[in-house]
């Protein structure tokens, strides 16, 4: 819960600091983020394979195969992190032109962009390490590498946008490259954690030899849970196209919700987290009903937390939209906006419990279609229609016009998430209640070919 909180701090860092130069830089980050976020979710199916495969050998006692399938998992994410920097970078112009945003906006956020490119691999860094710990039973580790990483990246931005103690002035770019050093600091903490052998998952690069099966392993599981976790960012990535042709006010409001929507989801994430993997270890240790009562504690707490923190942002919400920006423009948008957004924020942190827990019991599939259906189906129509941005419907052969009345302006994006958010909860609440997730097998240990390491010695 304490990385859960300095995350959501972390993601408001930008656009508060921001928000001081105006609604287009406002602009330039939310839509540079919201590439960075599609690219970095994509990848992170992998780490859920890993955590899951992982926890999994860990729960039914066996270290040496955890550690070698850590090994593989590392590597592996490592040098996909490498591609997905050096695509970004290269694509950072074309990537903000193509979704109709102004010139202003796309001069200011290309080189933006670029630099979070160059951070996201220091963050799949530090998000593989952390994850591996934490599917090692050290949650400790990763809350002290994310407690120094966030405090250095909130320490450090203001100082590289407005050049204060004589550094240039940089602009929002100085706040993309804050987020680069820290992450790399972050990240070095947990690989030293997993290197030195003072974690129970330990890792070395003797010996090493590529396993093919425990890599596929790993990517059959993982790669359903990729689709989850970029299926929303490209969702998202659609919806600032719809907010594109509202300006910088549009884009600027936009924006804005979607990192608060981070912060609304206080707590919920760790305890999503630490859930999956009591999740996977009891289910390794053949203790499925533990698996269950886990997972309704943690609903419960997630709700209660939501509530309270989504509730108080309900009632405060135009002091929230005025952290970040004080044109009276985006305020007249973000406020209704913000009033049906929280109700989303409940049911999407309620949705991320359940979603972590079936990823990593290794039924990755069902969070997929849930999302898939609920995305695509239902979210990205209802915005559109509801935007105005579509005059006519056609199903098949049926074809309706749009009535007037229902174009609500850039708020129809608002309630197309809202709609969306109540039917995946729904769906995968009534899976878990009903499903069979609990009965799916992960590990396929005794059949890989692999290099068994050493149990690290333990240290005084």
């Amino acid at each position: 819960m304490v990385s859960g909180a300095l995350n959501a701090v972390d993601n408001l860092t930008d656009l508060f600091w921001a928000g001081f130069l105006g609604s287009r830089a406002i602009a330039s980050v939310g839509v540079g983020q919201t590439w960075i976020q599609l690219f970095n979710t994509g990848r992170m199916g992998l780490d859920i394979g890993g955590r899951a495969m992982v926890s999994r050998a860990v729960g039914s006692g066996d270290l040496p195969l955890a550690n070698h399938i850590a090994r593989q998992s590392l590597i592996f994410n490592m040098a996909l992190n490498v591609v997905v920097m050096i695509l970004g970078i290269l694509a950072s112009d074309f990537l903000l032109r193509v979704l109709g945003v102004s010139e202003g906006v796309a001069e200011e956020g290309t080189t933006y962009q670029r630099c979070r490119f160059v951070s996201s691999f220091f963050f799949g860094l530090t998000m593989v390490t952390g994850s591996l710990l934490q599917a090692g039973g050290d949650t400790l580790t990763p809350m002290k590498a994310q407690m120094v990483s966030r405090v250095i990246h909130i320490a450090l931005s203001p100082v590289l946008i407005f050049g204060w103690l004589g550094v240039p002035v940089l602009g929002v770019t100085g706040a993309a490259i804050a987020n680069a050093i820290s992450q790399a600091i972050g990240g070095a903490l947990n690989l030293r954690a997993l290197l030195n052998g003072s974690s129970r998952i330990s890792i070395t690069l003797d010996h090493f030899r590529f396993d093919g099966l425990a890599l596929w392993q790993q990517i059959r599981i993982g790669a359903p849970a990729s689709v989850t976790s970029a299926e929303r960012s490209l969702a998202q990535v659609i919806l600032v196209g719809l907010a594109a042709p509202f300006g910088a006010t549009g884009l600027a409001v936009y924006s804005i919700l979607q990192r608060v929507e981070m912060f609304g989801g206080f707590g919920a994430q760790g305890l999503a987290q630490a859930a999956g993997i009591i999740v996977g270890q009891s289910l390794g240790a053949k203790r499925p009903e533990r698996a269950k009562t886990t997972v309704w504690w943690t609903l419960g707490s997630t709700g209660l937390i939501q509530i309270l923190v989504c509730g108080s942002m309900f009632v405060f919400a135009e002091q929230v939209m005025l952290l970040f920006s004080r044109d009276p423009d985006v305020i007249e948008i973000g406020v209704p906006w913000m009033h049906i957004a929280v109700v989303g924020f409940v049911l999407f942190s309620s949705t991320n419990v359940l979603v972590q827990v079936l990823n990593t019991a290794g039924d990755t599939m069902i969070p997929m279609v849930a999302g898939l259906g609920a995305l695509w189906g239902i979210q990205q129509p209802v915005a559109i229609v509801l935007t105005g941005a579509a005059q006519t419907v056609s199903i098949l052969s049926f074809n309706a016009v749009v009535p007037s009345d229902w174009n609500l302006g850039i708020i129809g994006i608002a309630w197309g998430i809202l709609v969306a958010a109540i039917v995946r909860f729904a769906g995968l609440f009534l899976y878990f209640l009903w499903g069979p997730w609990w009965k799916r097998e992960v590990l396929v240990g005794q059949s890989w070919d692999m290099v068994i390491e050493p149990e690290p010695v333990s240290r005084p």
